[in-house]
């Protein structure tokens, strides 16, 4: 095997292509719902979009450096799974589908017992995290 396809063979196993594929929906989705809420509330903030971005992006980058690692784990420790970067999806997964829900819960109150069940599991203990 030629050193690339080391960092190649991550991104072309199935099991991780379904896992990058269901974060960037994720991302998407709590995008989309994020933009339209804050339009139709007209809370829309340029500085609160960019800062948003930059999360998203850095969570790209760190699926990226799972692909990274994980090729070099497979190169020098002939791993046949990506513990990295599966690891990353879905740790990253968790955290979109968490900023969802608390969308949902935000622009639905109707959802309020709902997402608070949901959200009680990912939520920190003791507050208010300071994102807002």
């Amino acid at each position: 095997m030629e050193p690339i396809e080391y960092f190649l063979a991550p991104v072309l196993d199935t099991k991780a292509q379904v896992a990058i594929i269901g974060v960037c929906l994720l991302i998407a989705l709590d995008l989309v719902t994020g933009i339209t809420g804050a339009l139709v509330t007209h809370t829309f903030n340029s500085e609160k979009m960019r800062a948003g971005l930059l999360h998203k992006f850095t969570e790209l980058a760190a699926m990226a450096m799972g692909v990274i690692l994980d090729g070099m784990l497979m190169g020098g420790l002939n791993l046949s799974f990506e513990p990295i970067l599966l690891s990353t999806c879905i740790y990253i997964a968790i955290m979109e589908a968490g900023s969802f829900l608390e969308l949902v819960r935000l622009y639905n109150p109707d959802a309020e017992g709902l997402v608070g069940y949901l959200t009680q599991f990912v939520q920190p203990k003791g507050g208010d995290d300071g994102d807002r």
